[in-house]
C-alpha cells in the first residue's frame, strides 16, 4: 500500500550537507568584503556580520517568520548601505554569505534516490527554511542534473513563512494539489521538521539522522518520527512502487 503521494523534503542537512572547507570559507568572506567595502578589515567586519546574523535569527525563529533578500540586508545586516546597492546585489550578498559557512553537497545517494522515487510515481517538493531566494537551489539543482524532480520549491525567505509553523506546509500541499494526510515530511531536525508538520495533518514524518548530526534533542511525543533512517536508500524500502 502507498504510504504517500506527494514527499516534500527539508534542504540543508537533509537532501545537501555543509562541508567545512577553510579556504572556500575564506575566499568567500574575501569577496563579501570586496563588494561591500567596509571600514575593517576581513575577520572583524565577519564578525559584525555574524553578530547581526544571529540577532536577524532569534528574531525569525521566535516570530516563525522569514525575509528576503533585500530586507535581511538592507534591515537586519547592513542597513547602512544604499538602498539601491542593496536592491543591486542583495542575492549575491546572500549567497557570499551562505558560502562562507561551507560548501553544500548532495547528501550520499541522494540523487539516485531522488529519480527513482520519481520514477515510481511519487510526487516530489522542497519545504526548508533557506536563507536567501531561490537562484542558489536553482543553481544546485542544474548541477546535480535535477531539472524536473521537484514540483514545487517552497522557501521560507520567499514565503515568508518558517518551520516549525505549520502554514509552510500546508501552503507546499496546496502549491502540489495534495491532501496533508497523502504526504510525507523528510526532515533532520526533530525541532523544525517534525512538530509544524504533525500540526498541518502531514500524514507520514521521516527523520534522517544526517551526517551533520547538527539537531540532536530527545525524541518525545511532540516530535516523534514515523520512521527513522541513516542512509537515504532507505527512503526506497518505505515508498515502495
Amino acid at each position: 500500500m502507498r504510504k504517500a503521494d506527494g514527499i516534500f523534503f527539508d534542504l540543508g542537512g537533509t537532501l545537501r550537507l555543509e562541508i567545512k572547507d577553510a579556504a572556500y570559507q575564506d575566499a568567500a568572506k574575501r569577496e563579501l568584503h570586496a563588494l561591500l567595502h567596509p571600514d575593517t578589515d576581513v575577520e572583524t567586519f565577519y564578525s559584525q556580520l555574524t553578530t547581526r546574523f544571529s540577532i536577524y535569527k532569534s528574531w525569525a525563529v521566535n516570530t516563525r517568520r522569514e525575509v528576503g533578500d533585500a530586507v535581511l540586508w538592507g534591515l537586519f545586516l547592513q542597513p547602512e548601505l544604499d538602498e539601491s546597492f542593496v536592491k543591486a546585489h542583495c542575492h549575491e550578498l546572500s549567497y557570499l554569505f551562505r558560502k562562507t559557512k561551507g560548501r553544500r553537497e548532495t547528501v550520499p545517494h541522494g540523487a539516485e534516490v531522488l529519480w527513482e522515487l520519481k520514477a515510481r510515481g511519487y510526487r516530489l517538493g522542497i519545504i526548508s527554511n533557506l536563507i536567501g531566494e531561490d537562484a542558489e537551489v536553482k543553481q544546485w539543482i542544474l548541477g546535480e542534473h535535477l531539472e524536473g524532480i521537484f514540483e514545487t520549491i517552497v522557501l521560507s525567505s520567499v514565503c515568508g513563512l518558517r518551520k516549525p509553523g505549520d502554514a509552510i506546509y500546508r501552503l507546499a500541499c496546496d502549491d502540489m494539489g495534495i491532501e496533508p494526510a497523502r504526504c510525507a515530511s523528510v526532515g533532520d531536525n526533530l525541532e523544525n521538521d517534525i512538530p509544524g508538520a504533525w500540526r498541518a495533518g502531514i500524514g507520514l514524518n521521516i527523520l534522517y539522522h544526517s551526517p551533520e548530526q547538527r539537531h540532536i534533542v530527545p525524541i518525545t511525543d511532540a516530535n516523534r518520527p514515523d520512521f527513522e533512517i541513516w542512509d537515504f536508500r532507505e527512503l526506497l524500502h518505505i515508498f515502495e512502487a
